[in-house]
Order: C-alpha cells, then sequence, then structure tokens
C-alpha cells in the first residue's frame, strides 16, 4: 500500500511548497496515506472476514463542510450505500434512533447483518504546511478547516462556554459542550491536538451507540477512526488511528497501515 513515504507528487511546478505540506503531514499525522488507497484497503482487508460490498451497511460521521463530499462519495461508490451520520466537526449526534434506522436498513438475505462505520474528522495543511489552512476552489483568499474547531478554540481562549444549549446554533453548541467537558479549565490546545481529541470524543460515542444498539454476537461490525486531511491541490489523505472488526463476537484489529 502506498503511505507517507512513497507518496505521490501530484504538482512538479511548486515542489517546495509540495515538500512543505508532506513535511507537516509526516509530523502531526505519520502513516497517514491518500484517501482511495484507504478505502480499497479498507475492502481487502474485511473481505476475509465477510464483509463485502454487497451485504454490509457502511456508516460515516464526517463534517458537514462540502471539502468532505469527495471522501464520502468514494465510500458510497465503493461500498455501494452509505448511511450519513454526519454533522459539524464530524460529531455524532444522530443517537440511538439513528444509529437504529441505519441498522434496520443493512442486506440480510444470507441471514446475517453486517456494518461498516467510518468516522473522520477533517483539518486542512495548506501547501506551507500550515494546520487549519486550505484553499477552496472558486475564494481567492486562504480558507480554514475545521471552521467549527477553530470557532469553539476562539470562544475558549476567550473563557466563552454558554452553559445553555443554544437552540439557534445546535451541533456548535453540543460540539463546544462536549470538548468542554473533556478538556475543562485547562489550557487551549493547538487545532491538530484539538482535531485528535475531537476524533478520539467520536470514537468513544460510536463505541458507546455500538454498544447500545448492536447485538454483539450475532452482529459482525467494523470500525474504522481516524482524520481526514485536506492537502494542496485538492488532495484527500486519511490519518488511520483506530482499526477493528468483530465477528461472532471476537475483536480483530486491522492492520490499515
Amino acid at each position: 500500500m502506498q503511505t507517507l513515504g512513497d507518496a505521490v507528487v501530484t504538482s512538479t511546478e511548486h515542489p517546495l511548497e509540495t515538500h512543505s505540506f508532506q513535511n507537516a503531514l509526516g509530523l502531526h499525522f505519520p502513516g497517514s496515506f491518500p484517501s482511495e488507497l484507504f478505502i480499497d484497503h479498507s475492502i481487502q482487508i474485511l473481505h476475509p472476514l465477510g464483509f463485502g460490498p454487497d451485504n454490509t451497511m457502511a456508516c460515516a460521521s464526517l463534517c458537514r463542510d462540502e471539502m468532505t463530499r469527495p471522501f464520502i462519495n468514494s465510500l458510497n461508490k465503493s461500498w455501494h450505500s452509505l448511511f450519513n451520520f454526519s454533522s459539524l466537526a464530524g460529531m455524532l449526534y444522530l443517537g440511538v434512533t439513528g444509529f437504529k434506522a441505519a441498522h434496520q436498513h443493512a442486506p440480510n438475505l444470507d441471514g446475517k447483518e453486517r456494518y461498516i462505520y467510518f468516522a473522520f474528522p477533517h483539518i486542512g495543511i495548506d501547501e506551507y504546511g500550515v494546520p487549519g489552512n486550505c484553499r477552496r476552489p472558486g475564494r481567492h483568499e486562504m480558507s480554514h478547516a475545521c471552521g467549527a474547531l477553530l470557532n469553539v478554540m476562539q470562544d475558549f481562549s476567550q473563557g466563552s462556554v454558554e452553559p445553555d444549549l443554544n437552540q439557534d446554533d445546535l451541533e456548535q453548541s453540543l460540539l463546544k459542550k462536549r470538548l468542554f467537558r473533556k478538556l475543562g479549565q485547562g489550557e487551549v490546545p493547538d487545532l491538530v491536538s484539538l482535531t485528535k481529541i475531537a476524533q478520539n470524543i467520536i470514537r468513544e460515542d460510536l463505541e458507546r451507540m455500538i454498544q447500545l444498539t448492536v447485538e454483539q454476537t450475532s452482529i459482525a461490525y467494523a470500525v474504522f477512526s481516524g482524520i481526514q486531511i485536506h492537502g494542496p491541490h485538492n488532495q484527500t489523505w486519511i490519518w488511520p488511528d483506530t482499526a477493528y472488526a468483530v465477528v461472532n463476537g471476537i475483536r480483530e484489529d486491522l492492520d490499515i497501515c
């Protein structure tokens, strides 16, 4: 599998810029690789365990940002169907009802249901290696990702943590409260660290929902969790953090690198 060590350089016009991005990628997210390779590999490593595009319901939790759309479209195409869990920053707000709805859509003609969960918050890294920066087609100025997490950083640095939910800004309000429970009143982390904290929270919430909604002994499922990175020239990279499958109640860690 292609990894950071043999990454494809998509442009020779700006070699220093490409080098800066890849240095930052290797520093902050070692072991990342292009999203299409990640998807292909997920299919390959799950096939021996009985998972396939025709017998598995894929579920994905990404940020609502349109920059995540190519990745989620590729997941949908490769796995033939996909239930979208997405919300701001990739948090899981659909709850037990949403999870049960997804499960009820899974193929079961062979008498068994299989689910695969993809959970990936995102971050931009620009051509100069600056985390949080990204280029968006059609916009002159530098843009940012993840905007929701950057807003949380700004609010926390200013000591702004509202105790009540804002009914006019529910998802951002929930995100802030969820992160505050994890961080408390301590030092505000940088964006890379905050994104990794969000990723861990999302994985914890995902595993809690699985425990509440999945019959462990009769249902097979797999979990892939990490961070999606938007690089220069519309590249999308994946940093895998957690990958495992549970079949017949037995967990097997998966080698995704």
